[in-house]
């Protein structure tokens, strides 16, 4: 099979990068390529091998508004780089939602969203990555009592593990790591740490200010950086307020042995364990005794529960089938029933 991959106007298609569509978007090139499939990038670069690379135009801020004038421009190019490749039964693979939807019906193509993460989605068909997004989605798009989709699956976000080495030890400090928003519950891990006289260092895009002597603010962080600031945490908060999608961050510090403390709905009651990767909770009190007890958690337990569900090589299978059963749909599929 072909894939053509298709990268963030922004950034460079790395699996070191800071920003989390990227690093999936790296590692989905990765996970195919070790199938023995043909994987073609189109976008403004790459830095994972793949069968081809097609630039297309240079890096832009991130516009996921869709307002930006270089959309139009972008998918245009993308769209003409497909065709040049004399696409045959090829899939199109997105990450950018709605924003690629003139990506659709390309001939002789298949367009999926491979990771759904987010809320604007548009294709035939879609991988979310929690079953509680993808209730959240279908409510939204059908009401209070929505049918399913056939063709719309479920399959985790995942990561390299060979990226993300076990913790020996922890530190004194835990860790807030992604967007800074208010809906992320950044000040339920500020309150919660004033709570327990513990510091706190929040990592992530923003313009967030926090005047509080147990917090420092790191920005955005990438690379080794980032990696040692998640292997030498207690913990990582993430109480968003919101369904959360997924959350990668949240995955990335189990893989190391750093427990997460989130809280109890969304795509967490699918990725945190309760007492063994974390703790979900519900009140104050849940995050002050949660912190407490992250202590005890073992690293080794929770970073062999976060490599064994989220790997590539673990995952790769769950894509291996969906993928199969969309390209039977070139012969009949559904309706080709032995």
């Amino acid at each position: 099979m072909v894939f053509h991959v298709v990268g963030l106007p922004s950034s460079v298609t790395d699996d070191k990068s800071s920003c989390g569509f990227t690093v999936l978007t790296a590692n989905f090139i990765k996970m195919m390529r070790s199938l023995g499939h043909a994987v073609y990038h189109h976008g403004v670069g790459c830095a994972v091998d793949c069968d081809a690379n097609f630039e297309v135009m240079q890096p832009v801020e991130m516009d996921w508004t869709g307002k930006a004038d270089y959309w139009p421009k972008y998918n245009q190019l993308v769209r003409d780089s497909i065709i040049r490749c004399n696409p045959n039964h090829d899939f199109v693979c997105v990450i950018n939602g709605w924003l690629n939807t003139p990506l659709k019906n390309i001939p002789f193509t298949q367009t999926v969203e491979y990771a759904i993460g987010y809320n604007g989605t548009f294709a035939d068909y879609r991988v979310f990555a929690s079953y509680a997004h993808y209730h959240k989605i279908i409510g939204a798009e059908g009401g209070y009592d929505p049918d399913g989709k056939f063709y719309d699956t479920v399959i985790p976000h995942y990561l390299d593990s060979s990226m993300y080495p076990c913790k020996t030890k922890s530190g004194s400090y835990y860790i807030y790591m992604g967007r800074m928003i208010s809906r992320k519950g950044i000040q339920i891990a500020i309150d919660t740490c004033r709570a327990i006289g513990a510091e706190l260092k929040i990592a992530g895009g923003g313009d967030l200010v926090v005047n509080e002597p147990h917090v420092e603010l790191l920005g955005s962080v990438s690379g080794q950086k980032k990696l040692d600031l998640l292997q030498n945490a207690i913990a990582m908060f993430a109480p968003t307020l919101y369904i959360e999608p997924f959350n990668l961050a949240v995955i990335e510090a189990q893989m190391v042995g750093t427990p997460a403390i989130t809280t109890d709905f969304g795509s967490f009651t699918e990725t945190v364990v309760q007492g063994v990767t974390g703790y979900r909770c519900r009140t104050l009190q849940d995050f002050v005794d949660a912190a407490t007890a992250c202590k005890d958690l073992d690293p080794f337990v929770v970073s062999m529960v976060a490599s064994d569900r989220y790997c590539l090589e673990n995952v790769a299978p769950k894509y291996q089938k969906y993928f199969c059963d969309l390209y039977q749909l070139w012969s009949g599929g559904w309706s080709n029933l032995q």
